[in-house]
């Protein structure tokens, strides 16, 4: 796997759902791939896990509710990727099933897995041509990066913080 393959996975998913517009209805996409989501308040840094039961075909992605909403977005966006990309670990509980665990050390992107579930979900939250049609249309193909409020619209547009989003213009190579 690679993080090519990841955004190309997430832009085929975008296309398969025709999505056009912010912000990306990450819990729509999650209930199309039968995927349930459960609101839990996780203690420490857990933001999220992805739990497979192959056996009974049952997938949740458990979400810390004590996080901020954009957070959450981006946590099942993140997993999200994990189902479609990664295998998981095996963990078992009675029953054998597989796990991906989001926290604090995912952010880093140490690990391959978490580099790519990093870059599917950014590229799932903030498609670049979605992303780039709405700079456009809304402020003339150009971001002043130093415009707290104009960078602050923009990530509430697409249910995204600041962080995630200036991160993800960074890399789409807006700011040279």
């Amino acid at each position: 796997m690679s993080v090519r393959t990841a955004v190309k996975r997430a832009e085929k998913l975008l296309s398969e759902y025709r999505v056009t517009a912010p912000p990306i209805d990450v819990e729509s996409i999650a209930e199309k791939l039968s995927i349930d989501i459960q609101y839990e308040p996780f203690d420490g840094q857990l933001s999220g896990v992805l739990i497979r039961d192959k056996d009974t075909d049952t997938y949740v992605i458990g979400v810390n509710k004590k996080h901020p909403e954009n957070r959450q977005r981006f946590t099942i966006a993140h997993e999200i990727g994990h189902f479609l990309l990664h295998e998981g670990h095996n963990t078992h509980i009675d029953t054998a099933i597989t796990v991906n665990f989001r926290n604090s050390q995912s952010s880093n992107g140490t690990r391959n897995e978490e580099i790519e579930a990093n870059a599917f979900a950014a590229t799932l939250l903030m498609p670049e041509e979605i992303l780039e049609e709405y700079i456009e249309e809304n402020f003339d193909g150009f971001i002043d990066y130093n415009d707290d409020k104009q960078v602050q619209t923009i990530a509430e547009d697409f249910g995204v913080s600041t962080q995630a989003l200036m991160i993800r213009l960074g890399k789409l190579n807006w700011f040279e």
